[in-house]
């Protein structure tokens, strides 16, 4: 029995041509369907752009301040590598001056 089973009876539903609204049926010519497309594609591309734009913008800043903070660290570790030397010398009472008192230029 599994192989033939009844079949339900289908309601047959019928239209007229009053169930059609003429003015809700808007048929686009294929121009017209195409510039359509065309006009939704720019949208989503001009979009596109203007994110990636400010990703790009973000990622920079991001970039600088990177640089800027390996500069930084860049000159702190020559300042440190230069204090390997002894702080105090050898006899306490003599101070050693750190900065020329004169430039020459």
């Amino acid at each position: 029995m599994g192989l033939f089973q009844l079949r339900r009876a289908m309601h047959e539903v019928e239209l007229v041509e009053t169930d059609f609204k003429p003015d809700t049926l808007i048929q686009l010519s294929l121009l017209d369907r195409s510039a359509q497309k065309v006009g939704e594609t720019l949208d989503r591309l001009r979009a596109g752009e203007t994110d990636l734009a400010q990703q790009i913008a973000t990622l920079s800043e991001e970039l600088r301040q990177t640089r800027i903070a390996i500069t930084a660290f860049e000159a702190a570790g020559a300042v440190l590598d230069g204090t390997k030397q002894p702080a105090i010398a050898d006899d306490p009472h003599t101070v050693e001056r750190q900065v020329p008192r004169a430039v020459s230029a």
